[in-house]
């Protein structure tokens, strides 16, 4: 399981727990994937910024640990995405 602080993100979206049920698994980084991508032609509104950085470090740290599922070949657009996060520059 993720040792990312999950609370609000669970408690705001708790069909999202499912992520501990799919750890360690190509699945769960799929799912990650999908939850931060538009997959709803334009109707998605997304998440708020607070869960969507929360899901993006999970992402991290699922990639970290388990490098076999991650085939963005070394250009993961989340890293981009969370520098401007940390210094507070548009993307």
């Amino acid at each position: 399981m993720t040792s990312i602080d999950t609370t609000a993100l669970y408690a705001a979206h708790p069909h999202l727990t499912r992520i501990g049920t799919l750890w360690g698994t190509r699945q769960c980084r799929n799912l990650l994937c999908t939850l931060l991508g538009e997959t709803r032609d334009g109707a998605r509104h997304g998440f708020e910024p607070e869960h969507a950085s929360t899901i993006i470090r999970i992402l991290m740290e699922h990639d970290r640990l388990f490098p076999e599922f991650d085939d963005s070949e070394g250009g993961a657009w989340w890293k981009s995405w969370l520098d401007h996060e940390r210094d507070g520059t548009p993307t």
